[in-house]
């Protein structure tokens, strides 16, 4: 038998907290792929991945696709002596090698998407502080790491304006997602963002594979594993070839 002072203290508890879980409950987000895997071929140039999902909410949806981190050095180019040569270098810890952000209508302003990054430190404009055997500025610090988001933005490797997602009324949402004929290997985080009052109140993670197949990670294995392998094969390959040639042009 409950007691009537318990029974009190649960009524009161399920009062307070109904708020909460009917906001939880009005945030739900659950998305995927169209495939979970990208298998780079000899003759890979490029591939596009379909998200689709449903968000239980009126709020906006922003979604991220990061590739695996790592460090990453710049180099500034300097003219000594009439040739441009590697100046100094600098590295960063912790880089995405892949980014793009895509965000629903209510998120295209660029002010109000770069304030939702910054803050949550999601951007690659917002990337761990350079390291290096020197002290620098933050302006010269803040000109490396341009100058790496440009450098990667010409490869396609990272956005520097959001994709569009197109919702429903109904709560359902897509996107397309381009992967460019350079994009690394490694395992991918596919993140999908409920966007409450500018900031993200919940999320869907989804993973993404990418990954070498046939004879081009056949070779790409050897080389990381067996160097002195690689070097006698690509010798024997050239010598190989050479052979041929010659014997082409002997016939001739």
């Amino acid at each position: 038998m409950i007691r009537p002072a318990r029974l009190t203290l649960a009524c009161v508890l399920g009062l307070a907290l109904a708020p909460v879980l009917a906001k939880a409950q009005m945030r739900q987000i659950a998305a995927d792929l169209s495939d979970h895997q990208i298998e780079i071929t000899t003759g890979f140039d490029g591939a596009e991945l379909l998200l689709f999902g449903h968000d239980s909410g009126e709020a906006e949806v922003m979604v991220i696709v990061r590739g695996p981190d790592a460090p990453v050095a710049v180099r500034r180019k300097e003219r000594v002596a009439g040739i441009w040569v590697n100046g100094q270098e600098v590295v960063f810890p912790s880089a995405p090698s892949f980014f793009f952000v895509g965000v629903t209508d209510g998120l295209r302003d660029e002010d109000g998407l770069d304030k939702i990054l910054e803050q949550t430190g999601l951007g690659v404009r917002y990337l761990s502080p350079p390291t290096a055997d020197r002290d620098l500025s933050l302006a010269v610090a803040e000109e490396y790491r341009d100058a790496l988001v440009t450098l990667r933005a010409r490869s396609s490797l990272y956005s520097t304006t959001a994709g569009a997602i197109a919702k429903r009324d109904d709560g359902l949402f897509r996107i397309r997602i381009p992967f460019p004929a350079a994009t690394p290997t490694g395992e991918y985080a596919v993140t999908v963002y409920h966007i409450v009052d500018g900031w993200p109140v919940s999320g869907d993670t989804t993973p993404l594979q990418v990954k070498k197949v046939g004879f081009g990670a056949f070779i790409y294995d050897i080389a990381h594993r067996e160097p002195l392998l690689y070097g006698l094969i690509a010798i024997l390959a050239a010598l190989g070839a050479g052979w041929a040639g010659g014997s082409a042009f002997r016939r001739g």
